[in-house]
């Protein structure tokens, strides 16, 4: 983990964290209101690897951006699907 001086992340592993945050909520609505697109499926398991490789899983940073995306994915799918934006599968 390239932790900078014990005080936290530093902003690459952030941009990381958040770029699979952004992702897994984007697949995680796209799973909900059934419609794949392959190409987010290939960028976050690109992003997985390298968060792997970084050995960011074990932050409590990567914990706290799982659980946020479960939480906003969630809270996305059921607006599309009451403000009709949602396409019926």
């Amino acid at each position: 983990m390239s932790a900078m001086g014990g005080c936290g992340m530093n902003t690459e592993d952030s941009r990381i964290i958040a770029r699979f945050q952004r992702l897994t909520t984007e697949l995680l609505v796209q799973k909900r209101l059934g419609q794949w697109h392959p190409e987010v499926v290939d960028e976050l398991y690109r992003t997985s690897l390298v968060i792997e490789e970084r050995g960011l899983k074990k932050t409590p940073e990567y914990r706290d951006a799982m659980v946020r995306a479960y939480d906003k994915a969630c809270w996305l799918a059921e607006l599309a699907k009451l403000s009709g934006t949602a396409k019926n599968s």
